[in-house]
């Protein structure tokens, strides 16, 4: 027992040093997190519908001139909330294009003799731009202002409906299937879930891939089992797992209320009672199944670079849910959905964003939780018989055969 306490020290302390795990545990959290926050910020803060139609000088910038040709004779005075001097008038489009040539306008605008008849507008530019903004919302305003005699009902016809204002008529069901911040988090979870488990259950392989090319291993099995210095490495970084889940989950919760006072009508949401236990649970289960498979790897391979196919063969279930995320949102009790939801290898990632859609049944919890604890337990057995003496001191490439033979070995002892 002494020598597996002194393992899981060393693992929490030798971690905890890296700086990689503090970069992924703050700040790639916190890019998301930002991108995400900024992005419903900009949303939120948009501004009034005449003012979105009409460009900004700035402090002090120069307003670029825009030309027109009114062939109709609709303009007969710019709105006052136009910046003065940004259009300029033209008495054909021989003049404006002597303007645009002479490079007193970038572009201009024809209107047609019969725009009331076909509401079209012709832009001209004097360079191509394919990705920049054209200046016919500006022109249909100001013709409308003209014809209606009123600036203000121009901007309501230019775009009728400025803002949307959502009301539950049943508050608790807002959180249910179909509500746009139940399908966010559902969405975020499932890949926070996929994230944590991946990188944590990395660590196991790094750390004995590390010790095996660095010799240490030779060392250590001088005074310990090597049954010993697996658990010991998998409980010590589980320690580590469960901080870096802590801190994602901490900031998944702030992002989570700061989004409820962005988004219209999401005031009601709650995550399902008891969520952070299933995910304690779910998590702990995964990381353990996962982490002691990847620990097989590292004890079969000489290095990190030879582990890479059987890394990505074991972490393919995990990645299943990812390729069928819309399923979680859109049917999280759809066959399909509830088949991933149980079966082990895909339960972690695959129950959690169920629990955020759905009301999900607790026998299903439970037959979920109950297979993969069994799944968890038979593969933390199987890796054990990987952890010998002679496969971690071996400098053998890894493959299928020796996998069988290793396990063949086992069964005859």
């Amino acid at each position: 027992m002494r020598n597996i306490i002194l393992v899981i020290k060393h693992e929490i302390t030798t971690t905890l040093q890296k700086r990689s795990f503090w970069i992924t545990a703050f700040l790639f959290p916190l890019l998301i997190v930002g991108i995400n926050v900024g992005t419903q910020l900009l949303v939120s803060r948009s501004i009034d519908t005449s003012q979105a139609l009409i460009p900004s000088a700035g402090n002090g910038t120069q307003i670029t001139v825009i030309g027109y040709v009114d062939q109709a004779g609709l303009i007969q005075k710019i709105p006052a909330d136009v910046p003065q001097g940004l259009l300029r008038s033209f008495v054909d489009e021989a003049a404006a294009q002597a303007a645009a040539s002479e490079g007193q306008v970038d572009e201009y605008v024809l209107i047609p003799k019969d725009y009331l008849k076909t509401g079209d507008l012709v832009v001209v530019q004097r360079n191509f731009q394919p990705l920049g903004s054209t200046p016919e919302d500006l022109f249909k305003y100001v013709i409308d202002a003209n014809l209606t005699g009123d600036a203000t009902l121009a901007a309501v016809l230019s775009q009728p409906v400025q803002q949307v204002e959502l009301h539950a008529l049943d508050p608790g069901s807002s959180a249910g299937e179909g509500s746009s911040l139940t399908s966010l988090v559902s969405m975020a979870v499932l890949f926070i879930f996929f994230f944590l488990l991946i990188m944590s259950s990395g660590f196991m392989l790094s750390s004995v891939s590390r010790e095996k090319e660095n010799r240490t291993v030779e060392i250590l099995l001088l005074s310990l089992r090597p049954r010993e210095l697996m658990l010991g490495k998998i409980l010590g970084l589980s320690v580590v797992a469960l901080l870096q889940m802590a801190v994602w989950i901490v900031g998944g919760l702030l992002l989570l209320g700061r989004a409820k006072t962005i988004l219209s009508g999401a005031t009601a949401f709650e995550l399902p009672a008891g969520f952070v236990i299933w995910a304690l649970l779910y998590f702990l289960l995964g990381y353990l199944l996962y982490a002691s498979l990847m620990g097989a790897i590292g004890a079969m391979a000489p290095n990190a670079r030879e582990s890479g196919q059987f890394t990505l063969l074991v972490l393919l279930p995990l990645m299943i849910p990812i390729w069928f995320n819309s399923l979680f949102i859109q049917t999280p009790n759809s066959p399909l959905a509830l088949a991933l939801s149980l079966f082990p290898l895909t339960a972690p990632t695959a129950m959690i964003p169920r629990l955020v859609a759905t009301q999900v049944p607790i026998w299903q919890t439970a037959a979920s939780l109950a297979g993969l604890a069994v799944a968890t337990y038979f593969f933390v057995t199987l890796a054990a018989r990987f952890f010998r003496a002679d496969t971690l001191l071996s400098g053998t490439v890894v493959n299928w055969q020796r996998i069988f033979g290793v396990l063949q070995s086992e069964n005859e002892q």
